[in-house]
């Protein structure tokens, strides 16, 4: 009977980072290697199985393994959940994208991703709003937007090797690809500039997934 396996990231083989004792559901964390390539992932017995497991609750104990990991060393995460039937498919992927893998690895190395979340304005409904204001406003909140999204990257520029940045639904999204050894120096500065930013947020350090380029998934 096939097992259905959870992957959760994809690491250098030479880098010997030490796993958590479990993961989603409690699960034990097994290892494959291929092509210099290690892939952690966790068996279960079943899709059910896994499906029973409450989405909110996999979640955080997926991301606090590659939080573990990535105290230790870089590593290239799968998309949560990426489920796969089993080792020869885990190990048929690895040695397909072994090339694009090996790079961003050694890329990222020493590199890590931090995040500003800036939260754009509520707006208030208006029914005589006419389309021409609704764009208007829009327009502004976008340029408000982009001017705080500068002033953070400005704050923050000492530290970051690339950045990024990413409107949403809720606001302006910006990614910082820094050194590990660069992550509190950041979060200070960014931090310090927040107070002008009702709401802003700041994350990390995350796996550089905002700069991964060439990887798809299964």
């Amino acid at each position: 009977m096939t097992m259905p396996l959870l992957a959760y990231c994809v690491m250098d083989a030479g880098m010997e980072a030490e796993t958590p004792g479990a993961g989603v559901g409690g699960a034990t964390l097994e290892e494959l290697r291929e092509g210099g390539l290690r892939c952690v992932y966790s068996r279960f017995a079943s899709q059910e199985a896994l499906s029973s497991i409450p989405a909110v609750k996999s979640a955080l104990a997926f991301h606090e393994v590659l939080q573990f990991l990535l105290r230790q060393a870089a590593v290239v995460p799968f998309r949560f959940p990426t489920v796969v039937e089993d080792e020869q498919q885990l190990a048929n992927y690895l040695k397909e994208h072994r090339a694009q893998y090996g790079e961003a690895l050694s890329r990222f190395r020493q590199l890590v991703q931090m995040e500003i979340h800036i939260p754009g304005e509520k707006r208030v409904e208006r029914q005589a709003a006419s389309g021409g204001e609704y764009l208007r406003e829009r327009q502004a909140q976008a340029g408000s937007l982009a001017a705080a999204a500068a002033s953070f990257r400005e704050q923050t520029k000492e530290w970051v090797a690339e950045w990024r940045e990413q409107p949403t639904g809720q606001g302006m999204r910006c990614y910082a690809l820094i050194d590990r050894d660069a992550v509190e120096g950041f979060r200070q500065a960014a931090l310090g500039l927040s107070a002008r930013f009702a709401g802003a947020r700041v994350s990390g350090p995350w796996p550089p997934t905002a700069f991964l380029q060439g990887i798809k998934g299964f």
